[in-house]
């Protein structure tokens, strides 16, 4: 994204055509949106929480890194513009170019900690606590209730990265979280309870 943004800098400075606001900001949002586009296909809410948890925080991280990446580099550019003295200006609606790519790296920040939390889920509901605690059955049934921790993501009527859905997106992010706490408190119920009867039992 560095390179990028310093070729668009150079192409500022030397064309004849896009050395004006009205030229630059229209070339700059359509390079956006060619990386909301690819952000919005390579994490596609119906399908991305399906695949295995390192996986997605993977393919999740990487595409808010560039989406942040593309504001960051922005400000570096216009800092180093700022910083050599210049009477040139580097400053263009930011409101057009970045709102909506800014927007996309929070909602990619939300989905990586849904994948987070379901990474963890899936590495403390193993074999291993079923060997512990000889309760196979109410494992299996907190990780059934874990798969369907998704199921209203993944659901959702609109574009999750549409901020005129903004409202809805927090209404599920809240839903979400106050489920997994739930899940959180049946879980240590559940893993007291097995230890009482472990001891009872000896």
């Amino acid at each position: 994204m560095q390179s990028m943004m310093n070729a668009i800098r150079m192409v500022w400075i030397i064309s004849r055509h896009y050395n004006t606001d009205e030229r630059m900001v229209p070339l700059m949002e359509r390079i956006a949106f060619k990386i909301s586009e690819k952000v919005q296909t390579e994490v596609n809410i119906k399908t991305i929480l399906k695949l295995k948890p390192d996986q997605a925080k993977r393919i999740i991280k990487e595409a808010q890194e560039v989406l942040e990446s593309w504001y960051t580099q922005y400000m570096k550019v216009r800092q180093k513009i700022e910083d050599s003295g210049t009477h040139i200006r580097w400053e263009f609606d930011r409101k057009r170019l970045f709102e909506h790519t800014n927007y996309m790296a929070k909602v990619c920040a939300d989905l990586y900690e849904v994948a987070v939390v379901l990474d963890e889920f899936d590495k403390f509901l193993g074999p291993e606590l079923k060997a512990v605690t000889g309760e196979s059955e109410g494992i299996d049934e907190v990780i059934n209730q874990v798969n369907q921790l998704v199921k209203p993501l993944e659901a959702v009527p609109f574009v999750i990265f549409d901020r005129r859905y903004k409202n809805e997106w927090l209404n599920c992010m809240t839903l979400f979280n106050e489920d997994v706490v739930s899940i959180e408190n049946k879980t240590k119920s559940f893993i007291e309870m097995s230890f009482l009867k472990l001891r009872s039992a000896e």
